[in-house]
């Protein structure tokens, strides 16, 4: 439960920082804001201090606190989302999130495609936009271009990934927390024979998002596996073999009941193959994704998946960008995980 003077903290940063508070405002008083959130007056002198250490306030002796003008280093009140547009019917809804938090401010909000920002000059970046909130196509592939940003101190937080042992915040589902409620669903089932289905090679490197999806998945195997099991064998070769018949054929080779994939589009794809072959689903496979897409819910079956909170993620990604324009120099929390829920529709079934 969120502490009461955390709920008038939270309330008033992000009206200060979005801008619906224009710097000098004065602010309701410790008496006014007692009565309004139905709290003590030491409670709420709490919030407005706790406001004045993260430097978003200024008090004046005998007259009340006021807002602190909120900085950007070239003056520009622009946002920038880049994200791939050409996958962006396999990527959730973040602009939500983003544009609500941005509603009534005078921020504006534009967006842009990964390629086209690639070729973007630093110099342009830093004169045009106040900061960036960036979801890479793959973190190989994008990395050396967000180091260049993050040591030309551009404002940035990434979607979706995050770089290890980089201070570049990033916002994120519990990627962990849903390979592992995925697998525990399974398990409750009575499904024990349960692999990894993954796109790209994720053990190349073991990181990256669908790298905590499988470990998670481990996590939740790791008290109750199989006999004669191995799933990062499993997900190998289920990831490797390239044709669905032969992917098809491993399945009944190990005896595998049930698959957890690594996201709903390839969950969706990989059903409908199947389906091509002549497998009757859920009967002889049971199938969780990852996301909760609105094309999950289409499927026939409808697909049981891990929901992430897109228009949450959005809303956290915006607020840490506002910080840290605010206040480039604070060490901000680096990185931010959103829960994520189990959905449970037809694709899963009782092991029989």
């Amino acid at each position: 439960m969120t502490a009461k003077y955390q709920v008038i903290y939270q309330s008033l940063r992000q009206s200060i920082l979005s801008g619906r508070l224009a710097p000098n405002t004065p602010l309701p008083s410790e008496n006014a804001l007692a009565i309004k959130y139905g709290v003590s007056r030491i409670t709420s002198k709490r919030a407005l201090n706790e406001l004045a250490a993260a430097d978003l306030i200024y008090r004046v002796q005998g007259v009340g606190s006021f807002v602190k003008g909120h900085r950007t280093s070239n003056g520009s009140r622009r946002i920038l989302l880049v994200i791939p547009f050409a996958d962006s019917h396999g990527i959730g809804n973040y602009e939500q999130g983003i544009s609500d938090t941005l509603a009534d401010t005078d921020w504006e909000l534009l967006s842009m495609p990964n390629q086209q920002f690639a070729a973007l000059p630093i110099k342009q970046i830093q004169q045009e936009y106040a900061g960036v909130l960036y979801y890479p196509t793959t973190l190989s592939a994008d990395t050396a271009r967000l180091i260049t940003l993050y040591l030309a101190k551009i404002p940035i937080v990434l979607l979706d990934k995050t770089i290890p042992g980089v201070a570049i915040p990033s916002v994120t589902a519990d990627n962990e927390a849903g390979g592992q409620l995925a697998v525990q669903h399974l398990l409750k089932l009575g499904h024990r024979r349960i692999a990894f289905l993954a796109r790209t090679n994720f053990w190349d490197t073991f990181t990256g998002t669908v790298s905590a999806r499988f470990f998670g998945y481990l996590n939740g195997y790791r008290d109750d596996p199989p006999a004669a099991s191995d799933p990062l064998a499993w997900a190998q070769a289920l990831t490797t073999r390239a044709l669905p018949s032969e992917r098809a054929a491993f399945l009944r080779q190990e005896k595998i009941s049930a698959v957890v994939v690594e996201n709903d589009l390839e969950a969706l794809r990989f059903m409908q193959q199947l389906k091509q072959l002549g497998w009757s689903l859920p009967a002889d496979l049971s199938v969780v994704g990852f996301d909760d897409l609105p094309a999950a819910r289409l499927q026939e079956p409808a697909l049981t998946t891990i929901r992430q909170d897109f228009v949450q993620i959005g809303t956290e990604a915006v607020n840490t960008l506002l910080a840290q324009m605010n206040d480039p120099a604070a060490r901000l929390p680096e990185h931010k995980r959103v829960p994520v829920t189990l959905v449970t529709r037809a694709s899963t079934v009782p092991f029989n």
